[in-house]
């Protein structure tokens, strides 16, 4: 195995994977927006914010998490078919850093969405008051959705391993000699 394998299959694809969390959250951040508008509602419970009356109901939370879900599944699928050229002689490895590189872009996605959203309005209430209009915030319902970076990165992955493999890889064939005339 040379250096330069090793630099290719081992390091490169977290840092890309890095890269792409970063890119993804900013275009999750994009494409969501605008932040829909809600107002601080005085309830028995005490004031809280809900979304306009009009958004039936997880709409917008829905519209980002399917964002978040499809934006990375996409970018991991890239990610996973540039790890498995750049590692196909350390596969091996290559798919532990591929799988390591892609938990790290699920996480700086969703802290780069979020950070460029607007804050959380439930945390905004004490300082505003009752029919005040804050606007919403950017996040991931459930943790189901953070699966889509692994499946789409190994699914890429796999498609190269399988599809690239070149002749010099392949075990050789025994060469039957011909019997002796005799």
């Amino acid at each position: 195995m040379r250096p330069r394998d090793i630099l290719d299959g081992l390091i490169v694809p977290p840092v890309l994977a890095v890269l792409a969390g970063l890119g993804g959250g900013w275009a999750w951040w994009q494409w969501w927006g605008p932040a829909p508008s809600g107002k601080i509602y005085d309830t028995p419970a005490g004031p809280h914010w809900y979304p306009d009356p009009f958004d039936p109901g997880i709409t917008r939370d829905f519209s980002g998490t399917a964002t978040y879900a499809v934006i990375g599944f996409g970018l991991a699928l890239v990610l996973g078919l540039v790890a498995g050229w750049l590692a196909r002689r350390v596969a091996v490895g290559g798919l532990v850093a591929l799988l390591v590189g892609v938990v790290a872009a699920a996480l700086v996605m969703k802290v780069t969405g979020e950070w460029l959203s607007p804050p959380d309005p439930a945390s905004l209430i004490a300082g505003h008051k009752v029919g005040d209009v804050l606007p919403g915030h950017l996040h991931v319902s459930g943790w189901t959705p953070y699966l889509v970076w692994p499946l789409g990165a190994m699914v890429g992955y796999l498609v190269v391993l399988l599809s690239f493999t070149s002749e010099s890889q392949r075990p050789a064939q025994p060469s039957v000699a011909p019997a002796p005339q005799g």
